[in-house]
Order: C-alpha cells, then structure tokens, then sequence
C-alpha cells in the first residue's frame, strides 16, 4: 500500500496533475480547479467526469474542495483551497474506508508550509516551530509514551504493531484542552495519547491504545473510559501478536464458522476493558464475526430499532489461541433527527 500511495503521489504532482491525460483532459482539469466557484455556489457540488477518473469540487464558507477519483487506484485525494485564491490550505488521501493515510499536508495562507502529518508512520512534522512554542515539549512527552508502550509490550510491538494518532491525542491544563497539532498558548500538565494497532500487515484498528500521563510522564489511572490502560502480557509473548486474519479464519471455520457469498465476516481488533483505575486495565482480542439474524421494530413516528445478532469467534492475538464461541448482538435505534448505535454486546437472551 505505501508504494502504492508513493507511486500515485508522483503522478499526482507532476505533468500539472495531468495523470497521464491527455492536452485536452489536463487544460478541463485545470480550468475546473481554477474555477473559484462563487458565493451564490455555496454547498453546491459539480462533477467534472473524464475517462478513467472523477472530480468533484465544492465551495464551503472559508474553503474550495476538490475531490479527484482515479480509477486506477482505491485512493480519493482532497485538495482544500483558501476561498477565491489558488493557495492551498490542506492535502489529504482518503482510502476506500473513509480513513485517511498517506502524507497530509497543511499550509499558511500564504502558501508556505504549516506542518506535515504521516498517517501510515505515525508522525506530525512543524516547518515553524516558532509557531508552535511547546513543540519540544510535546516531543519528549512522546519519547515518554512510546517508552512506556516498550516497557510493557516491546519494542518490536511499537516498531511493527503501532500506528500513533497524532489527530486523535491531545493535550490539557487544568482550564484548557487542544488537539495535539494545534496551536496552543497554556502549559499542558496532562496527555492523552492514542494508537492504531495492527493485528498484521493489511488489518488496521485505529485508537486502540489510549493512555494519559503527568507533566513527568506518570500515567494516570481511569476506570471510566471504554478503551485504556495496558494489558499484563507475559515476557515470552512480547514483541508482536502470532495471531494473524488468515489463520484466524482457518481455525474459525475449524469451530464452526461457514464462509459463503451471503454471509460477510466482520473482523475486529478489540479492547475488553476491566474499567478499574489500574494500570492492567483490559485485554486485546480478535472477533471474527457472522451475521446471523436480524430482527427489526418498526415504527413510523416514534424510535423504531434493528438489531443485529452475531456468532462471534474470539481469539487471543498474542498467543493466537482460539478462545470461544459466542452470541453477541448490536442495537441501532433511530427516530426523526436522532440514532445510536450499540457496537457489538453479549446476547444474553
């Protein structure tokens, strides 16, 4: 996927986003971004369609997005551009799950470079420091993060298994809070930090290491979130999780699980939190799960709900034992302007 991403980043900025089009394609592509789109054209999307991709561009209150679909890659680029002007304000990629990856970039009004955040490695990079006062800070407070992760899992972990969240930590005072990349004036005394796990190369879970450490790097009990805290795993199973999405698959169906066109499998990375104020707080498992019954109530002018019952396959990632079978069950409820939705629970009925 990196190379991939690499790959479509160069054609990307070269040949004037050409793409490999040709005079025609690449002047409309050109006139439709420089199209600034006026204020009559708020929140109105238009589509510019060419042979083997798609643009969709749109004007909202302080920017100009434009959306470029290639057929040749899973990837969607978003280009946000500062209103009436031709400077960009931010770049990202998209994959087909919605979730961002790649390089994003993020600029000044006057073109320059703000900052530059990896997705896939993890990283948030300032060009102005001078513009971030606490940056050194923030950094040792990472160096104390990632030593705690070491301390309990490995560094092998850290180094294969871990994706930090820049966007989803954050930083507090007794008064004040901020994401991570923001910019921010008052001394954070406490941070929250967050981390994608992966259970193998080519299956992501994003936030599933959450924890808050002191201005020395102490970390802070809590009993009240869904994901937090660590989980005591013996010595010889540091390092990395032996379990993986194919050979959990083969030992599902060894247990049971039947794969065919009707039935999709859902997999998920999860955190079974204790909710106590300790350190060893929860521990990781792997589902494998298959809708097998949906049951729905109706009601036209009140809350109607759907809910979705599984047989859920559970595994434990570091030893890549099987553990159970079992019923789980998800709740979504809606009624006009509102919804909710459960996540996957113990059926107990």
């Amino acid at each position: 996927m990196k190379k991939r991403i690499i790959t479509y980043i160069f054609l990307l900025f070269s040949s004037v986003y050409c793409f490999g089009q040709n005079q025609t394609d690449e002047q409309t592509i050109l006139e439709f971004k420089k199209d600034f789109l006026d204020s009559d054209n708020i929140f109105k999307p238009d589509t510019l369609r060419l042979n083997n991709k798609m643009l969709i561009r749109e004007r909202f209150p302080n920017v100009r997005l434009i959306k470029t679909y290639d057929n040749s890659i899973d990837l969607v680029y978003y280009e946000y551009f500062y209103n009436d002007t031709n400077i960009l304000d931010n770049t990202i990629f998209y994959n087909s799950k919605k979730k961002p990856v790649g390089i994003s970039k993020q600029y000044y009004e006057d073109g320059s470079l703000d900052y530059i955040e990896d997705f896939d490695k993890g990283e948030w990079i300032v060009s102005n420091k001078n513009d971030y006062p606490f940056y050194s800070s923030l950094g040792s407070m990472k160096k104390k993060a990632d030593s705690l992760i070491i301390k309990v899992y490995g560094a092998d972990f850290l180094q294969n298994h871990c994706i930090w969240s820049v966007s989803g930590s954050y930083v507090y005072s007794d008064d004040e809070s901020a994401v991570w990349k923001e910019k921010f004036n008052f001394s954070p005394t406490k941070f929250l930090f967050r981390y994608d796990v992966k259970l193998d190369s080519k299956h992501n879970y994003d936030d599933l290491i959450e924890f808050e450490i002191d201005g020395k790097g102490n970390f802070i009990p809590n009993q009240y979130e869904q994901i937090f805290g660590f989980e005591k795993v013996p010595e010889n199973l540091k390092g990395k999780f032996k379990l993986n999405y194919t050979k959990a698959l083969e030992i599902a169906k060894e247990n049971g699980l039947k794969e065919n066109n009707s039935s999709e499998i859902f997999s998920a990375l999860r955190w079974e939190c204790y909710k106590k104020p300790e350190f060893f707080n929860g521990v990781f498992r792997f589902y494998l799960s298959v809708k097998v019954e949906t049951i729905e109530n109706l009601i036209p002018d009140g809350r109607s709900s759907r809910i979705s019952k599984f047989e859920v396959y559970s595994f434990n990632p570091w030893n890549g034992e099987f553990i159970e079978k079992k019923k789980m069950k998800s709740i979504y409820s809606w009624e006009k302007n509102s919804g909710n939705q459960t996540g996957l629970i113990p059926d107990e009925e």
